[in-house]
Parts: C-alpha cells; structure tokens; sequence
C-alpha cells in the first residue's frame, strides 16, 4: 500500500503523548503512516526518512534550525507552540519567534483569537501560514473523549479517596536543571533569553523572585490543606521541569501527603475535589474539564501577569480564602464549577479555541492534506535503508521519553474508547523511543 508520511518528534510522554494521539489516529485513519517519539532522534534521521510533513512542537531557536533542516531533507514543515499555551502577554506569546522560523513553515496553529491578533500585528507577512486551529491537548477535554480516562479516575480514587490535587510550576525556582546558572545557559540556547539582555536579565530576576518565594508558600499550603481538610489525601504532581526530588524530600515524612508524576494529568484532575496551581496550564485545563479550580499567589510581581492560567481562574493571595475555595468545591461542585465559568469563560473563550470532541485534531488534519503530500509505498525509508542514527539519550531526557510500543497501544485503544471506535493500527518499533503507526492490511 502507498501511504503519505506524518512525522510527530516529541520531547515528553507525559505532557505530550496523549494529545498527539487522536492526531495519530486521525492521520492513520486517512491512510497516513505516522512516526512518533524522540526528537532528537528524529530529527537526526531526517534525511533517512521519506517526505512527509514534520509537526513541531516550538518556536525557540533550536525548532528553527529543526524546521530549516526538515525543509532541506525534502518535507513539509507545520508546528504549533506548546510553550504559549501558558502566555497570554504580547511579548511572551512571541518570545524567541523569528521571521526565520515562520519562513521555513508551511502552516502555524494557533490556539486562539488572541494568539492570532498577536501574530497578525507582528508578522503581517506572513498572515498565509497563520491557521486558527485550537491545541489538540484541549480536544482531550471534551465530555467524549474523557470516557477514555474513566478506568484510570476510578484505580486513582480506589487508592487515594477523596483528594485535593496540587500542581506545581516551579521550573525556575525548583529547577530540575540543577542550578539557576544551568536554567539560564538552557534558556540561552534554546533562544529564549539571554542574561546578557537588559530587559531578559529582569525577566530571569523577577522569574526567580516569583518562583522561589511561592515554591516556599507553597510547602506551608500543603501541610495546611492536610490540616484543615482531615478526610482528604494531597496529592501534589510537580512541573515536568521540575526537581521532583525537593518535594519527594520535603514532604516525605508527611502523613496523607503523596508526590505523585505518573501518566497523564487528566485522570488527576477529573478525580479531584479540586486542583490548586499558581500559573500552571493545568488550572486552565480544569476550566475546560469543569473541575474546580482556584490558584494560589501569595506572593506576586509582575511575572504573574505573564501567564493565561492565572488570568482565567480565580486567584487567592492568603489561605482563609483558598479554604473557602476548597470547601465551596467539597460542599458544591457543580456550583463552584459555574461561579467560576461566569466570571472568567469569557476570557478563556478569548485565548482558547474550543471546537468540541476533536475540534483541533480535525481543523490541524484539514491543514495538513491541504499540503498535498505525495503517498509512497509502505516502508518509511529512503532507499530502503533503515539504519537510524540515534541520539543518546541522557538521563533526564531519558526519563521524559519512557514510550514503549506496548505503552502507545494502550493509549491507542484509550483514546479510541473515548472516541467510540475501535484503534484499527498497527504499531512497529523503529527504536527504543521511536515508534510507526500504519493502517491495518488490507483485508
């Protein structure tokens, strides 16, 4: 059989896999053949690979050289900023985005009106690129396809009961980088800031402020939500970026207190009495779920402002308020849930585009067979060579792309429940971290 080619390089199975998949299965559907997994690797293999369309999952310097790459080994480029899903200030919804980078796409999804009213001012060139699609990780949410996730709610409610789930955002503060001197050369190779720049150095500064103090309110909250809510468990998952060890460490002798970083985070919040973050994409998640939500800043400058979450869900700056939160959520979910829609919908309604079940994955599909991609017969390598090159991987990069093929059925046929039909695929390996996705045989 002759397939058009999808290439899907990701960096963290835990943020990303899931909402990758109904796009996996939506290409497959339509007779693509999809390669998903490690970036780096993939991206090293380019070449190796026949033309197909290569989906990015950034905007930094390192996606530009990425895209540039792609486009020279013969493929289509298209991309998405998963960073600016957390940003709603102009100039974090474009920091480290080039002319370059938007030259070297095809097509650039945007998640909302406002993300396009931005780009369209900076980048009039290149309005043709621009496709208001919404974020697939947002189709995950909707009522349909949450019924994937109600085998996993039910296992996390049998061990834990009732709960109240923390998220954390800490990847400056509590840096799973090492140091501050680490976070910084990171984010000034990637192109996302240097120290050496006036007006990024007070971003770094201030970034630091924020995180360090709230990383330390937050502590004294956890063992206060124990306190006063006695009949539920805390549950706190920290940022993927994150030194998950700190809070291993510093909460490890408390009773009813659990770190947990397993799976996706869907589940957690659907289980949960209600989810407490401070600038985390996962309150704006909660919105959409309808779980109840609230952040908690007792601590702020203008770092704050910077981020979608905080402006779309309520805000508390002292604990007798964020109990009052909690306890309007345990006595009344539904009414909670509704409070907070009305006061902020309207401006989540401005930042995310909600399409419905597979709203995103179906407008991003459309983008994609408008490229015209040539269809090839089944094997994924030019010349028949299927010699890869791969990217060793070193532990932290290892620990954020633990997929396994038997790991990437079973999300398959999860996310294929939610849709209410059968993961008709076929899955082979192509290395440790890098997996195909074909239609079935014919007949």
């Amino acid at each position: 059989m002759r397939y058009k080619r999808l290439y899907l390089p990701i960096e963290e199975v835990a943020r990303e896999l899931n909402a990758r998949l109904s796009l996996v299965l939506r290409a497959v559907a339509s007779g693509y053949a999809v390669v998903i997994g490690d970036q780096w690797s993939m991206v090293r293999n380019l070449d190796k690979l026949l033309p197909g369309a290569v989906f990015l999952k950034g905007s930094n310097q390192i996606q530009t050289n990425w895209a540039k790459h792609a486009k020279d080994c013969g493929h289509r480029v298209v991309a998405i900023d998963e960073e600016v899903t957390a940003m709603s200030d102009k100039r974090f919804v474009l920091q480290g985005v080039t002319s370059e980078f938007l030259g070297n796409l095809d097509r650039f999804f945007l998640q909302g009106r406002n993300q396009h009213r931005i780009f369209l001012d900076a980048f009039p060139g290149h309005a043709e690129r621009f496709a208001v699609t919404g974020n697939p990780r947002f189709d995950l949410l909707s009522p349909a396809m949450t019924r994937a996730f109600e085998g996993d709610v039910a296992r996390i409610r049998e061990e834990f009961g009732r709960y109240i789930l923390v998220n954390t955002n800490f990847g400056a503060g509590n840096t799973g980088h090492g140091s501050r001197e680490r976070f910084i050369e990171i984010c000034e190779r990637v192109g996302y800031a240097r120290w050496d720049n006036p007006d990024d150095r007070a971003w770094f500064e201030a970034t630091f402020d924020f995180e360090e103090t709230n990383l330390v309110h937050f502590g004294e909250m956890v063992r206060a939500l124990r306190d006063r809510f006695p009949d539920h468990q805390i549950v706190l998952r920290p940022h993927p970026s994150e030194d998950h060890t700190f809070w291993r460490r510093s909460l490890a002798s408390e009773d009813r207190v659990h770190v947990m970083f397993a799976g996706t985070v869907v589940p957690w919040l659907l289980g949960a009495d209600i989810l407490i973050h401070n600038t985390c994409t996962t309150g704006t998640e909660a919105m959409v779920l309808g779980v109840p939500v609230a952040a908690y800043a007792p601590y702020t400058n203008w770092i704050e402002s910077i981020f979608l979450s905080n402006l779309v869900t309520p805000v508390y700056r002292d604990l007798e308020g964020l109990f009052g939160a909690v306890q309007s959520a345990i006595d009344d979910r539904g009414g909670a849930v509704s409070a907070i829609r009305d006061a902020f919908g309207e401006s989540l309604a401005d930042h995310i585009s909600l399409n419905g079940e597979c709203g995103a994955t179906e407008a991003i599909m459309a983008e994609i067979e408008g490229l015209e991609l040539t269809p090839f017969e089944g094997h994924l390598f030019r010349n028949k060579d299927a010699r890869l090159v791969l990217v060793a991987l070193d532990e932290y990069r290892k620990n954020k792309m633990d997929l396994t093929r038997e790991t990437l059925i079973q999300s398959l046929q999860n996310i294929s429940r939610g849709l209410g039909a059968a993961a008709a695929v076929r899955v082979q390996k192509l290395s440790e971290s890098m997996l195909a996705v074909f239609p079935p045989p014919a007949g």
